[in-house]
């Protein structure tokens, strides 16, 4: 139930502890662990042969979105932001995309991408989202985002869309702050909800959740520890069957310690918990789950879900698709050139 983040760009002690002993679900890849593709490869390949054998995989996740969030440099196309497709407001080149970047992704082992963004851009303001959004139409989100989620999809690579309910009409970043979002119930369902609802019939299996306040829905808790929005909006009203994951429990609009957030996100509705930088903090994190679970604090029936929809995820993984980077560079860069031609200041 935890993806970590993790030093080096090859195989140390403390990782193979994490994985080995500490049986870390997952990992979440940065610039500090990479150097080339091969070196990557190889890297996630030592890395998915510490699980034990006949367990499942581990994910191996990053954040490349294209324009400025992206982990991996060249020669990984550096694609432009999502705004272009739609500008483009086309559904092939949105599909393109996400089968162009999962491929990439694909070729050197990591299965899941932390993309596409599905926050309507609703507020110019925003300091976070911008131009990371793919429009600032509800219906046009939806219906691009879908696109980009099935290119994911057969290419191999689970993508993952953020940031539920909705970032795009924050004024503040939760890196540095708990934003709120002040928008009635109704304004919320009818702008934030609706490319989510749509990715859900579109059979995307994976969320991330914001570090936002909703007043009108939940005034205290940020979405993430909020069981009204986890299970009343997303489980039963938009009757959402995958994995729920937090967005960095590092950020700053999360001010609850390692010790306080198992219980808090668990009974929320949380099934994967996303720590990227300190290993200390996901050993606390781990000991109190254990202690949690242990002393009732944390429902086991509530652990078994969450374990039994990991498991499902993760018999999605498979091996059968082989790809040659190099191979598919070429026209990514091609393809790229396109999308930064809708590109506007």
């Amino acid at each position: 139930m935890i993806v970590s983040g993790f030093e080096g760009t090859c195989l140390n002690s403390r990782t193979e502890k994490l994985i080995a002993e500490q049986g870390i679900g997952g990992l979440i890849l940065f610039e500090r662990n990479y150097e080339n593709p091969k070196q990557l490869k190889k890297l996630i390949e030592d890395l998915q042969s510490l699980t034990p054998q006949n367990s499942a995989p581990l994910f191996i996740s990053v954040d490349q979105e294209g324009g400025r969030v992206a982990r991996l440099n060249e020669p990984f196309t550096q694609f432009p932001p999502m705004c272009c497709l739609g500008e483009a407001n086309s559904d092939d080149l949105a599909y393109r995309f996400g089968l162009a970047m999962g491929k990439e992704m694909k070729a050197v082992g990591i299965n899941m991408d932390y993309a596409p963004v599905l926050d309507v851009h609703s507020n110019p303001e925003n300091p976070i989202i911008g131009k990371r959004a793919i429009s600032s139409n509800p219906e046009v989100v939806a219906r691009l985002g879908c696109k980009i989620i099935q290119g994911f999809k057969d290419a191999g690579t689970f993508p993952v869309g953020k940031h539920f309910p909705g970032h795009g009409d924050t004024s503040q970043d939760s890196h540095l702050t708990l934003p709120r979002v002040e928008r009635s119930k109704e304004s919320l369902e009818k702008m934030e909800l609706v490319p989510f609802a749509q990715a859900f019939q579109e059979g995307l299996d994976l969320i991330m959740t914001a570090h936002v306040v909703y007043p009108a829905w939940d005034e205290n808790s940020a979405a993430t520890f909020s069981k009204y929005i986890l299970n009343d909006i997303l489980r039963k009203k938009m009757n959402f069957q995958g994995l729920v994951m937090s967005d960095d429990l590092e950020m700053q609009a999360v001010t609850q310690t390692p010790e306080e957030l198992p219980a808090l996100a668990i009974n929320a509705g949380v099934d994967l918990f996303l720590i990227c930088h300190d290993l200390d903090k996901v050993t606390r994190l781990q000991d109190a789950m254990i202690d949690g679970i242990e002393t009732g604090k944390i429902p086991h029936e509530t652990v078994d879900n969450s374990f039994n929809r990991i498991m499902k995820s993760k018999e999605k993984l498979t091996d059968d698709k082989e790809i040659d980077l190099e191979q598919i560079l070429g026209e990514n860069q091609k393809l790229a050139k396109e999308m930064r031609s809708y590109l506007t200041e």
